[in-house]
């Protein structure tokens, strides 16, 4: 069967298109809730606290609308995540992806320090502040609790199942393997860049993206949000311990 060349460039066309709004959501969603929905919720303590309630109220948001759409069931995903971290404790499989990481963690940020230092970008964030404190005398708990709740567990779930699992994929339906995982990388470490108004970890993001993309290709999206949720987990359970020693 001779496949219609119109049909196969509007194929295309579709499958990126989707790809690149569903990134434009999450860049803007991210971007609003952390930079304005955090700021009119009373403070919980900290206003640490209230960034990592926004990026568990934005991605949880994300996550379920889209799985609405994609008809996703998160039970089934839930038990098939569960698996992948079996798999991810008692094997050596992951192995050369986190040495990959390491080398990648110890070289970039340098690069990109030596490249991108001097870059700033404008950060827009809301005007109001809402005044009310709440739980100020359990604040180092509830911000430490919250960092490795949701940054730690949270978010790599919901960003591997958003940016591998649905925008890579669509990518990979137009895209040559490459092209794909390479341009989710890029568009995964700009969303960094916009939220955050810094290219400090722009190239450091691309490594961990690609290392992350190559997983999904070759397995699906719950291996590499394994391997997110203890990159994640370990680092911020780091800069906790570094910040009280």
């Amino acid at each position: 069967m001779i496949q219609n060349p119109s049909s196969s460039l509007s194929a295309l066309f579709r499958n990126v298109g989707t790809a690149l709004a569903v990134a434009g959501v999450v860049v803007a969603g991210e971007y609003f809730f952390r930079h304005y929905v955090m700021f009119w919720m009373p403070t919980m303590g900290t206003l640490r606290v209230n960034d990592m309630l926004s990026l568990a109220l934005v991605y949880s948001l994300l996550t379920v609308s889209t799985g609405l759409l994609t008809h996703i069931n998160w039970q089934q995903e839930t038990r098939r995540l569960g698996q992948a971290l079996h798999d991810f404790m008692t094997s050596w499989n992951y192995t050369p992806w986190i040495l990959g990481l390491m080398l990648s963690l110890v070289a970039l940020p340098f690069v990109d320090r030596l490249l991108w230092a001097n870059l700033v970008l404008p950060m827009h964030v809301s005007s109001y502040r809402n005044s009310t404190i709440w739980f100020t005398s359990v604040a180092p708990v509830l911000s430490g609790l919250a960092a490795v709740g949701v940054n730690g567990v949270l978010v790599p779930i919901a960003e591997e199942y958003l940016w591998r699992g649905i925008i890579q994929v669509r990518l990979l339906q137009a895209l040559p393997s490459a092209w794909a995982i390479g341009t989710t990388a890029v568009l995964f470490s700009l969303k960094h860049v916009v939220v955050d108004a810094s290219w400090g970890r722009f190239l450091t993001l691309v490594a961990f993206g690609c290392i992350c993309g190559i997983i999904a290709q070759r397995n699906t999206w719950r291996n590499s949000a394994v391997l997110h949720l203890f990159v994640n987990t370990v680092t911020t359970v780091v800069g906790l311990i570094r910040s009280v020693a």
